[in-house]
């Protein structure tokens, strides 16, 4: 892979899956993947968008974003107040829109204009056979870094003076 494509990568968020063994594999306790799906990555020949190479606040947004749309169908300024509801301060309404952008055209996402009974048509957003998937493999990879965590957290303690460690 080139330095420039991984730079695109790196600044869309899009890449190999991050898991404490081994970098490139996808999560051994997902299902099989749909197929189907828009994008360039994830298993070869398959079409699939990959997960992202780190999980910075970009990355876990993504999983957030279709963690939510899991649960039900959803508007862009719902989307926003569910993440700032669990925390996620940083969401700007032009990012995730963008992002939800990005993840409809890799076919994690679909959408469609529906209109209300008062104001003007709202695209409404649906997680795909893709996205459940993806979300899957992700929640498998956090499974792992929480097992991690709880092990460093059960085995370290600060020095005397530099705070309280609670168990």
């Amino acid at each position: 892979m080139s330095v420039e494509s991984q730079r695109r990568q790196r600044k869309s968020g899009v890449g190999s899956p991050p898991s404490p063994g081994d970098q490139g594999k996808r999560p051994e306790a997902s299902a099989k993947p749909p197929s189907g799906a828009k994008g360039g990555g994830g298993t070869p020949g398959q079409g699939l968008p990959e997960l992202p190479i780190n999980w910075s606040f970009r990355g876990f947004m993504i999983t957030y974003i279709l963690l939510v749309l899991s649960f039900q169908r959803a508007h862009g300024y719902f989307i926003e107040q569910y993440l700032r509801g669990l925390g996620l301060l940083n969401v700007e309404l032009s990012s995730l829109y963008r992002t939800l952008r990005q993840l409809e055209s890799a076919g994690l996402v679909s959408s469609t204009w529906e209109h209300g009974a008062e104001g003007p048509a709202r695209r409404v957003y649906s997680l795909t056979e893709a996205g459940r998937w993806w979300l899957d493999a992700n929640a498998a990879v956090l499974d792992n870094y929480r097992t991690l965590i709880e092990r460093f957290f059960g085995t370290y303690s600060r020095p005397e003076g530099t705070g309280k460690h609670t168990e």
